[in-house]
């Protein structure tokens, strides 16, 4: 018996170049929004220098340190 490659090989450029046609599609890709530092950070932090920066990361590691009582937030139970 006897493989009939030919409409193997057609399917398959059909398949593939409808593939390829779906990723570079301008209308398929989402809009990537910009990515800058208050993306991710605080804007206060952002707009800081260096050595501000550091103090406050400082102050911040201090008191994570220290466990003051007075940041840690409230539990709350909820019974059902």
């Amino acid at each position: 018996m006897r493989i009939k490659i030919k409409p193997i090989v057609i399917m398959f450029f059909i398949v593939y170049i409808f593939a390829w046609s779906l990723t570079t599609c301008s209308f398929v890709k989402a809009d990537e929004p910009e990515l800058n530092c208050e993306a991710f950070i605080n804007e206060k932090i952002c707009n800081m220098t260096k050595e501000e920066q550091e103090e406050w990361f400082w102050e911040l590691f201090r008191s994570l340190m220290e466990g003051n009582e007075e940041e840690k937030p409230e539990v709350i139970e909820i019974s059902t």
